[in-house]
């Protein structure tokens, strides 16, 4: 079929999904500290101020063999320097 989410064999084309996840917050609350604990397994004790935007993805396997992509994006706590 000309067009459809079929291939040679006529089973569905499992295609991966894509999340982009805003990370907002006040400054110093821990949204960096969250998403590299998730993506990177990492806990660092540390404070490193973001400045402007950072991101970082995280591929996950879902239970159908199909691809999951979390895109985060931490957003700088202070807002002032975004404009």
């Amino acid at each position: 079929m000309f067009g459809s989410d079929l291939d040679k064999s006529n089973t569905p084309v499992k295609k991966d999904l894509l999340f982009k996840i805003l990370v907002i917050g006040d400054v110093s609350t821990g949204k960096s500290s969250v998403i590299r604990r998730y993506v990177h397994n990492i806990f660092e004790t540390h404070y490193k101020a973001t400045i402007g935007v950072d991101f970082a993805t995280k591929i996950v396997q879902w239970n159908d063999n199909r691809l999951i992509r979390l895109q985060f994006w931490d957003i700088s706590g202070q807002f002032e320097l975004l404009y």
